[in-house]
C-alpha cells in the first residue's frame, strides 16, 4: 500500500531530522574528512556512486586485499551529479544522491567493510559515512513514501557499449526463456523482488525485467542500448555482464522490504565520455526515471504534482538554460557551462554563504570560466536569473590544506 501524503509529510520533504541531525533536501551534507557526500533529496529514488572518487589522501594507504580491484569508474562522480540536476528539471524535486569522493585504491564502497577499507580506520569511518548516508536517505523515502528504488550507478569497461542493468541475476538465468524467469526461486533471488510482487501494471518478473515496459527497454527507446530488454533480452555466453554486488544485495529488495535495487553499469562511448554525453543521459534517464516510477510505483502525475506544489523556486521549463558545473568541489577554478533552450541573456551572480556577491555578469554564452583562487573554503551558490524566474546551484570551494 503506498502512503499518502499529510501535512506532515510535507513538511518532511525539505526538512528530515535523523538522529538530531536535520537534512534539507536540496543541500549538501559530508562525513568525516568530506570523504563522502550526501546530497539530501525528496524523492522516492537513492542513486549512490561507489566508484568514482579522485582523492588519493596520504593517510589511507592503498588497498592490498586479495582480489582488489582498483580501477574507477571514470566519470561516473560527475554523471551522478548531473543526474541529481536533470532529474530536478523534470519533477521539480531532487532525488537522494550519495558519492564516495574517495579513489577506488582507497575504498572500494561496494564491498564489507573488511576487502572495502582494508583494515585502515580512516577508511573504516568513510565506509561507515557512506552507507550511514544510504541509510538515512532510504529511511526518508520510506517515512514519506513508504516504498522507492535504489539505484547504484557504475562505470564498465565491456567491449559492447551498451547499459548493464543488474536485479541480482545471472547471465545464465537470463539466457533462459520466461517461464524459467518467472519461478518464484528465481524472483526470491532478485533486487526488485518487491516490485515483483506488487506493481501497478501487474507485469511478471520477465516483463519487468526484459518486456516492452522495462526499464531496459525504456532506454532502448531513448536511444541507449541496454541488457536485458525486449531487444536485447540476455547477454550472451561470451558477453561479459555484471548481475548486482554488495549495495544491490544489501539495499534491495532481495530478502524484504519495499526498497527496489538496481545495479546500472553505463558504458563509456556515448555515455560517459565526454560533457555533452554525460549531459543527455543524464536527461534521458531523467525522463526514463519519470515514466518508470509513475508505471510501477505512484499514479500519472503523482510526483509531479507534490513537487510543484513544494518547489515554489522551479523555473519557467524552456526559458532558463540548463547548468552544469565543473569541477564540484572546487579547488581554484572551475567552469559554468549552459544549455540554452532560449539565447536570451541571464544574470549570473555567486555570492558566499554569507551573501557576499564574488562576481556577477550578463552573458548569453555557452561557457563561463571562474577563478576562485584566493577564496576561502566552504558552500558558494550560483544563481542564474531571468526576471522573476531563477536557478540556484550549489557548491563547495576547497581550501587549502
Amino acid at each position: 500500500m503506498v502512503i499518502r501524503w499529510t501535512i506532515f509529510g510535507l513538511f518532511f520533504l525539505y526538512f528530515v531530522p535523523v538522529g538530531g541531525q536535520t537534512y534539507e533536501s536540496g543541500k549538501t551534507y559530508y562525513g568525516s574528512n568530506q570523504y563522502i557526500e550526501y546530497k539530501a533529496g525528496h524523492l522516492p529514488v537513492i542513486i549512490s556512486a561507489p566508484h568514482g572518487g579522485n582523492l588519493h589522501p596520504e593517510s589511507i594507504p592503498d588497498r592490498s586485499c586479495t582480489g582488489c580491484v582498483y580501477v574507477k569508474d571514470a566519470y561516473t562522480q560527475e554523471l551522478i551529479r548531473q543526474m541529481y540536476d536533470e532529474i530536478f528539471q523534470v519533477f521539480g524535486c531532487y532525488p537522494h544522491v550519495i558519492i564516495n569522493r574517495l579513489h577506488r585504491k582507497k575504498l572500494d564502497a561496494n564491498r564489507a567493510l573488511g576487502d572495502a577499507a582494508d583494515g585502515n580506520k580512516e577508511a573504516e569511518e568513510a565506509w561507515m559515512d557512506y552507507h550511514h548516508f544510504i541509510q538515512i536517505a532510504i529511511d526518508s523515502v520510506l517515512r514519506q513514501y513508504g516504498r522507492g528504488l535504489y539505484i547504484d550507478l557504475h562505470g564498465h569497461g565491456h567491449s559492447v557499449q551498451r547499459l548493464e542493468l543488474g536485479y541480482l541475476i545471472s547471465k545464465k538465468d537470463l539466457q533462459h526463456d520466461d517461464e524459467w524467469l518467472n519461478q518464484t526461486r528465481i524472483i526470491h533471488k532478485s533486487s526488485i523482488r518487491h516490485l515483483a510482487g506488487y506493481n501497478e501494471e501487474d507485469l511478471t518478473f520477465a516483463e519487468l525485467l526484459r518486456g516492452a515496459l522495462s526499464l531496459g527497454q525504456m532506454y532502448e527507446n531513448g536511444g541507449y542500448p541496454a541488457v536485458p530488454s525486449r531487444n536485447q533480452p540476455a547477454p550472451s555466453t561470451s558477453e561479459s555482464y555484471f548481475s548486482g554486488g554488495y549495495n544491490t544485495r544489501r539495499y534491495g529488495s532481495v530478502k524484504d522490504g519495499t526498497i527496489d535495487g538496481i545495479q546500472m553499469e553505463c558504458n563509456r562511448q556515448g555515455v560517459r565520455d565526454t560533457e555533452e554525453h554525460r549531459q543527455d543521459f543524464a536527461a534521458t534517464t531523467a525522463k526514463v526515471l519519470k515514466d518508470y516510477l509513475e508505471m510501477y510505483y505512484f499514479k500519472h502525475g503523482e510526483l509531479g504534482q507534490y513537487c510543484s506544489t513544494l518547489s515554489a523556486n522551479t523555473p519557467e521549463k524552456g526559458f532558463l538554460p540548463k547548468i552544469s558545473l565543473s569541477p564540484n568541489p572546487v579547488l581554484d577554478k572551475c567552469r559554468i557551462s549552459f544549455i540554452h533552450t532560449n539565447p536570451s541573456p541571464v544574470n549570473v551572480t555567486v555570492m558566499n554563504s554569507v551573501g557576499t556577491i564574488l562576481y556577477e555578469k550578463e552573458t548569453g554564452q555557452k561557457q563561463l570560466n571562474l577563478n576562485l583562487n584566493g577564496y576561502p573554503g566552504g558552500l558558494y551558490a550560483i544563481i542564474i536569473q531571468s526576471g522573476q524566474n531563477r536557478i540556484i546551484k550549489r557548491f563547495v570551494k576547497l581550501g587549502y590544506q
